[in-house]
C-alpha cells in the first residue's frame, strides 16, 4: 500500500463530514429537500474515498512474482484490451501472447496459463510458447518446478535445443534456487547458438554475476 492512501481517504472522509454537517445547518434555514440529498452526498463522496483507497494500496507487488488475483486499474484496462483484440482476432498467435503477458503481469498466472492452452490448442506449438507456458506454471505454483513444467521445457528443447523462452527460464529458476553452474550452462548454449534475438550483453553479464556467486560460495 503506498504511503499516500490512507491519509488520501481519510481527508475525502472529512470532506464528506463538513459537507453533511454543513447540509444539517442549513435544513434549519431552508425547505428539506427531502432524505434522498444525504444519501446521494454520502455515496458520491465515500464511495470514491472508497475506491481511492482501493487503487492506490495495488501497485506494490506486481513485479513480485507472486499470484494474485488483483490488478490496478491501468493494467485491468490493458487486460481488458486485449480480450477484445482477441475477441476480434481469435486466430492470431500474437494476441494469445500479449493476452497471457498481461495477465502474467499483474501475477494471474493461472489466467496466463488457460490463454496458453488455448492458444497451444490452436496450431502447431512452438519452442517459445511451450517454454513460455512453463514459466507460468512455475510462478502459479509458487515457484515449485513440477511435472508439467518440466514435460513442457523437454518438449520445447527437443524442437529446438536453444530456444531463448525455455533456456532464460531455465537459467533464471536455476540461478534464483542458487544452482549458478547449471544457471551459467544453459545462458552458455543462448551466447554459443546463432540466434538473433538473444542479448548478449545482457547474457555476459548474468554469467558474471553467476560466478561471483560461485567465488563467493563458501
Amino acid at each position: 500500500m503506498t504511503p499516500l492512501a490512507l491519509p488520501l481517504t481519510a481527508l475525502l472522509l472529512c470532506v464528506c463530514g463538513i459537507f453533511v454537517l454543513q447540509h444539517q445547518r442549513c435544513a434549519v434555514r431552508m425547505p428539506s429537500p427531502g432524505k434522498v440529498f444525504p444519501v446521494v452526498l454520502m455515496s458520491t463522496l465515500i464511495l470514491p474515498a472508497m475506491t481511492l483507497y482501493g487503487q492506490l494500496g495495488r501497485y506494490g507487488d506486481w513485479d513480485q512474482g507472486n499470484v494474485d488475483h488483483r490488478v490496478g486499474y491501468l493494467l485491468q484496462k490493458t487486460i481488458n484490451e486485449d480480450r477484445l483484440a482477441l475477441d476480434a482476432n481469435p486466430n492470431s498467435p500474437e494476441r494469445y501472447l500479449k493476452l497471457a503477458r498481461s495477465h502474467a503481469a499483474g501475477g494471474q498466472y493461472e489466467q496466463a496459463v488457460t490463454v496458453m492452452d488455448q492458444l497451444l490448442a490452436l496450431t502447431t506449438p512452438q519452442p517459445a510458447w511451450l517454454g513460455l507456458k512453463a514459466s507460468y506454471l512455475y510462478y502459479r505454483d509458487g515457484r515449485a518446478f513440477g511435472e508439467d513444467a518440466r514435460a513442457l521445457v523437454e518438449q520445447a528443447l527437443a524442437l529446438d535445443s536453444a530456444d531463448v523462452s525455455t533456456r532464460m527460464f531455465l537459467a533464471n529458476q536455476a540461478y534464483l534456487s542458487g544452482r549458478y553452474e547449471e544457471a551459467i550452462g544453459h545462458w552458455q548454449v543462448l551466447l554459443t547458438s546463432n540466434k538473433d534475438d538473444v542479448n548478449r550483453a545482457a547474457i555476459g553479464n548474468a554469467i558474471s554475476r553467476a560466478q561471483a556467486r560461485l567465488v563467493e560460495a563458501p
